[in-house]
């Protein structure tokens, strides 16, 4: 079990079972939501479960995706990531409580990071989506 909450410890939620990856995403939504880049935890999402403060959880759908939706504290803004998303969550790394026990493998999106940062580690890089294989 992982847990997780926002800063002031309205939204709880816990993540059962295995993370399909642990990932740095350079999309145009993290880089807005987190700076040049956010990790982020991916796995099923009949595996996140939401124990407190639903109702504290905001959202914003970008009217240009209407595929995500970047979920975030009400009372203290902190980031949540896109929560579940059709079949799988993406939480924002920043929101956990516990180790998730795996660590950064890839580099996502790529191609919408900013041109004055340059990825200096061996992760493998994808220019758009990647999933690790559960």
């Amino acid at each position: 079990m992982i847990k997780g909450s926002c800063l002031c410890g309205k939204v709880k939620f816990e993540i059962s079972g295995e993370p399909f990856s642990l990932s740095y995403c350079h999309c145009s939504r993290c880089r807005k939501a987190a700076g040049v880049f956010s990790a982020v935890l991916i796995g099923k999402a009949d595996d996140l479960l939401i124990t407190a403060g639903q109702g504290e959880i905001a959202k914003f759908k970008p009217e240009t995706d209407s595929k995500f939706e970047r979920c975030f504290c009400k009372e203290c803004g902190t980031s949540l990531g896109d929560m579940a998303s059709g079949e799988v969550y993406v939480v924002a790394a920043s929101a956990l409580d516990d180790d998730p026990k795996i660590r950064p493998s890839v580099h996502i999106h790529t191609t919408s990071k900013p041109d004055w940062y340059d990825i200096i580690d061996d992760l493998v890089k994808f220019d758009g989506d990647y999933v690790a294989p559960a």
